[in-house]
This record gives structure tokens, sequence and C-alpha cells, in this order.
């Protein structure tokens, strides 16, 4: 599949009204997944005590690294007790960049505080590396390989 200028453009197009936006409700789940929250909060339509952001990301099945400045804070595959340390640093800071780099689509988020978070694809085919929940409903999942698609949720 090869991978068009106009493939990260619509995607972008998806994103940009994100950037702006603080982070809350920052989690490190099962391994390395993590999820982060973004905009205004609102229920779960499944659970209603389940809280998530108009925006919710699922950093999901790629490797990822966290850095500040010249400093690396930690790595997807570094003890599960630093990463929870350090995707902490996350919490409340406002998204002023996302950068989508094809083939493999690595992702680069840019935080205020000159922290920024680096996804890294590791599957070409079977898992996506992230997906993204937005305010329309619509679903952005990126990965497996150079595969990426927007899908309304179910």
């Amino acid at each position: 599949m090869t991978i068009r200028k106009t493939d990260v453009s619509e995607i972008q197009a998806y994103i940009n009204p994100m950037l702006g936006k603080k982070a809350w409700g920052v989690s490190l789940g099962e391994g390395s997944f993590i999820t982060i929250e973004f905009g205004i909060p609102v229920p779960s339509e499944e659970d209603q005590e389940q809280i998530h952001g108009e925006w919710h990301l699922w950093i999901y099945c790629c490797s990822w690294r966290l850095e500040q400045g010249e400093e690396i804070l930690a790595a997807s595959e570094d003890s599960q007790s630093k990463l929870e340390e350090a995707v902490k640093t996350l919490e409340c800071l406002t998204l002023y960049s996302v950068e989508l780099l094809p083939p493999a689509w690595d992702t680069i988020l840019n935080f205020e505080q000159q922290v920024i978070l680096r996804l890294f694809s590791v599957y070409s085919e079977d898992y996506e590396h992230w997906i993204l929940f937005t305010p329309n409903g619509d679903v952005i999942n990126i990965g497996p390989g150079t595969h990426w698609s927007i899908e309304k949720s179910t």
C-alpha cells in the first residue's frame, strides 16, 4: 500500500482540532499501553460511571519514548514503576502538534514544556499502533503497517 500525501493531510485534518487542548486522565494500562484524554469530560455510552475526554487516545501496540528537552524520561520497555512515573508528566500539558511520518505512521506528539511522546510502529500486520476516538463519533485507526482507517464508533 502506497501512502499518498493526501492520506497524511486527511488524518491531520481530523487531528488538528485536538491541538491546543490539555491532556488529562493520563493512564498506563496493560504493559505499556497509554490512554490520554483531551477536551471536555464525557460519560461513556457503555458505562455512565466511566468518563473519557471528547478526544480519547489509546496508544496500543507500538513502542514509545517520552522525552523532555534533552532528557529521556522513559521508553515503553522500561520497568512498570518507571513507566507509571513518567506518563504522569503528560498530565495537564497542552498538546501543540502531532506529526505523522509515513510509511509506518511513526507519530510525534509535541506538548508544552518541551515534552515529546514518540510512537514507533512494531507491527506490519494484525494490530493498530494507536486509536483516536473523536468528538463526532469517528475512530481513527493507525496501523497495522502502512494501513489506516476512519470509521464510525459502534
